[in-house]
């Protein structure tokens, strides 16, 4: 049984539930080492240096083709040559770490908790058949009312993708949850200001690549330190 199952039976579960939507990388899923892998691999393969961690926490979370540009300037090379990095780095990453995809500490046992009291959703800026795969090697593709991503490399704004969701959800379920009862939950500050802007309460979480400051400078409702914590603020919001 798990330490929160005992906790958890003393909350009712709304005739409405709400959703949460969550972000995939960083806040899921434990990917940063692949993407790092991945993206060292093209950069040393055009000559150029490695990408240092501090580095890596800048490009994970917005579009590629917003973030990489900044990685550029630096190391002298073509901001012509986004598109091919993408590509190169996605073939990469798809071959060899993709299908490996491993959950953050705590975030399986999180999920299957708050499974039996909200909807789940995904909404990430991976494109989606990417985020298909990576969710399918978690396993836990069936706990999901929609999974929502880029359909092509092309750069998606977090809050029209949070949008796209919350249509699907409306469409699968054949109800319209109240936005007080649904979150959108992630490590940037990204994930923040869509839940801002869609008008849902918004989480962010501090084991994946944004800081505390960053997420409450983007307007984040809550921050939770674990997953345990994110369980209990949650649960609490239904009382």
């Amino acid at each position: 049984m798990h330490k929160w199952a005992r906790q958890v039976t003393n909350y009712v579960i709304m005739a409405t539930r709400g959703v949460l939507f969550f972000d995939l990388d960083g806040t899921i899923a434990d990917s940063g080492a692949g993407i790092h892998a991945s993206l060292n691999e093209v950069f040393e393969s055009h000559d150029s240096e490695p990408l240092t961690m501090e580095e890596l926490h800048m490009v994970i979370g917005p579009p590629l083709q917003e973030s990489l540009p900044t990685l550029f300037t630096p190391r002298e090379i073509s901001h012509e040559l986004v598109d091919t990095f993408i590509h190169e780095y996605r073939a990469i990453y798809k071959a060899h770490h993709l299908p490996r995809t491993q959950f953050n500490n705590g975030m399986k046992d999180a999920l299957e908790i708050l499974h039996d009291h909200y909807y789940l959703a995904v909404v990430t800026a991976k494109p989606e058949p990417q985020a298909l795969v990576a969710i399918e090697a978690l396993g836990i593709t069936d706990m999901f009312v929609t999974i929502v991503g880029p359909e092509n490399d092309q750069p998606h704004p977090k809050t029209l993708l949070l949008q796209r969701a919350l249509s699907e959800v409306i469409t699968s379920l054949g109800d319209e949850p109240l936005l007080q009862q649904c979150w959108m939950i992630g490590d940037r500050h990204h994930d923040i200001e869509a839940g801002v802007n869609v008008g849902t309460n918004a989480m962010g979480v501090l084991w994946g690549f944004g800081s505390r400051e960053e997420l409450q400078s983007a307007g984040a409702h809550v921050v939770a330190q674990d997953p345990e914590e994110l369980i209990r603020a949650l649960l609490d919001s239904l009382e």
